[in-house]
């Protein structure tokens, strides 16, 4: 093997992890997985004024179709790698600013529009459409946030 032949052989090894890294920013906030979370979010929020069996039901089935939106999308997923600890941490502080937006969206639907706390048409609700907003509105943002810490972390496992 020659010089050319080996810095051609690196630069397609670069070119690849480049598509690599490229594929699991893109599948990880995808648009038809973003806006299943946002749903499950939302219902999950909306849920929790609501009475006794329906607040179960309705957090149970949040829970379940964000997981499962998660679980799918991963076994589905073209590159596959371990998840790093900033990863989860971006995830985690991610869910976080969602309950913030959440709160928010909550306290100005009681100041602003008088919103009862409890019913169908109440604080959860519109709380809960703030933070689908919120969580949808920062996708790109999201986007280049785990760009920055796949390159960061190598790409794949």
């Amino acid at each position: 093997m020659n010089q050319h032949d080996a810095q051609t052989s690196l630069d397609d090894i670069h070119r690849l992890q480049a598509r690599t890294r490229q594929q699991i920013v893109r599948q990880s906030f995808a648009l038809p997985r973003v806006a299943v979370s946002a749903l499950a979010l939302f219902v999950m929020l909306a849920a929790i004024d609501l009475p006794s069996p329906w607040y179960y039901l309705g957090a149970a089935l949040g829970v379940v179709v964000y997981g499962g939106v998660g679980i799918v999308c991963e076994h589905r997923a073209a590159v596959r790698r371990k998840a790093t600890g900033r990863e989860a941490l971006f995830h985690g502080v991610l869910l976080a600013c969602v309950m913030v937006a959440f709160a928010v969206g909550r306290i100005a639907a009681s100041a602003l529009f008088g919103l009862p706390p409890h019913g169908a048409a109440s604080q959860a609700v519109a709380g809960a459409v703030v933070a689908a907003v919120v969580y949808v509105a920062a996708t790109p943002l999201n986007r280049r946030v785990m760009r920055s810490i796949v390159r960061q972390d190598g790409g794949v496992a």
